[in-house]
């Protein structure tokens, strides 16, 4: 078996400007060419000296594999081709190099233009955003909220163009979902328009960059930071100096351009949302129980719910639907609490039943059910919601 030699060029000790060099049988491979994003002098970019002591890059290299389009994962190609000196193979795939190209392109122009208000996207933002807005959409459509989702148009935009049309290179949870519909078809999620941020009413804006130092993020920022209604939502590490990392410490005055100072009311939360972690954080990772998550997310037992819907058919109003299952469960099932509430609901033990009209024909009703972590054993039969203990929907699907 012949000798196999791996030399990092870059990221062996941190995150950021991976290139891996892999000698095997007389070949040698570059794997990624990336650059890190907390430096602008030298270390941006890998050392490409080690292999170009002796001779141009292209006489050494047989190709350049390319795992993803993330900048710490191909953000020094130019460097390399164009500087260095590389005209060699370089490798990776179709939605990689589609959209590989518009984020290098982003970043050139960031690179020649630092003058004036910049928006600069990162592929991590890109990533981030396509998680954000599936956990969104699908969020909102279980619990048919109302509330508009926006996102920053431009890069964005773009590469969920990609993502739509190379959705078979997405994960099988995805790809079994795009049987039914492609996933990034969002019904609930529209590209924002600045004159939104005037408007009345709830609703929430993914804006970037996310360290609020600049571009559509500080600008809506600065519109609804003295609303103490209002929240922002840091979704990972800010660099110091900058709006984010001073409101995530607390600052509640903030001065801005031209002396001006700007009282933040709003609520500030972290939520990171990082693709990646280092030893330590891998470290903190552990399983606890049910009980002590509960206990250290200062959460009470009913506090953490699951819900799902079943649909049936009733030409009564919603009201009078939920009345009669009221009346039906309470000559059924014997021996369990069962409450009409005044909020329009019916509780069974901890299990909360509510009705509402679909859009489409109002004489079908859907029946949202709602139950807590502790009520256990729940299962699904042909769309029926069951447990060996309490058969209610099934007791309500016949009746019905």
């Amino acid at each position: 078996m012949p000798e196999i030699k791996v030399t990092p060029l870059g990221a062996g000790q941190d995150v950021g400007r991976s290139c891996i060099l892999v000698s095997i049988g007389g070949k040698n491979i570059m794997l990624d060419c990336g650059m890190h994003m907390g430096y602008n002098d030298d270390r941006r970019f890998p050392d490409f000296s080690y292999i170009t002591q002796n001779g141009r890059l292209t006489e050494f290299l047989d190709c350049v594999i390319i795992s993803h389009f993330h900048l710490d994962h191909c953000g020094a190609l130019p460097f390399m081709s164009e500087m260095v000196g590389y005209d060699g193979p370089i490798y990776m795939t179709h939605p990689t190099k589609a959209i590989c190209p518009i984020l290098l392109e982003d970043f050139r122009k960031i690179t020649v233009d630092k003058k004036g208000e910049t928006n600069f996207f990162t592929s991590q933002m890109i990533k981030d955003s396509q998680e954000l807005c599936i956990l969104l959409e699908t969020f909102w459509e279980r619990m048919n909220l109302k509330a508009p989702i926006y996102f920053s148009t431009g890069l964005t935009e773009k590469a969920n163009h990609y993502y739509k049309l190379f959705i078979t290179w997405t994960n099988q949870k995805i790809r079994k979902t795009f049987v039914q519909r492609n996933m990034f078809e969002f019904k609930h999620i529209k590209a924002f328009d600045r004159s939104y941020a005037d408007n009345p009413g709830p609703m929430v804006v993914f804006a970037t960059p996310g360290m609020l130092h600049a571009g559509q993020s500080l600008q809506i920022f600065k519109k609804w930071a003295g609303n103490e209604k209002n929240m922002v939502i840091m979704p990972g590490y800010c660099v110091q100096g900058t709006i984010g990392h001073k409101i995530l410490n607390g600052q509640r005055k903030l001065e801005m351009e031209g002396r001006s100072t700007l009282d933040v009311k709003l609520q500030v939360e972290y939520m990171s949302f990082s693709a990646h972690a280092d030893a330590k954080g891998i470290m903190h990772l552990k399983l606890v129980s049910s009980e002590q998550a509960l206990k250290e997310l200062g959460l009470n037992e009913h506090q953490l719910r699951f819900t799902c819907r079943v649909q049936l058919q009733d030409p009564h109003s919603d009201p009078d639907t939920l009345n009669r299952i009221y009346t039906h469960l309470k000559s059924v099932l014997k021996g369990y609490t069962i409450q009409h509430l005044p909020d329009g609901t019916v509780m069974v033990e901890s299990i909360v039943i509510k009705v509402s009209s679909s859009a489409e024909d109002t004489s079908t009703k859907v029946l949202l059910l709602s139950w807590s972590y502790q009520v256990k054993h729940f299962y699904f039969y042909n769309g029926l919601v069951l447990t060996p203990s309490l058969r209610f929907f099934k007791v309500v699907k016949g009746r019905f």
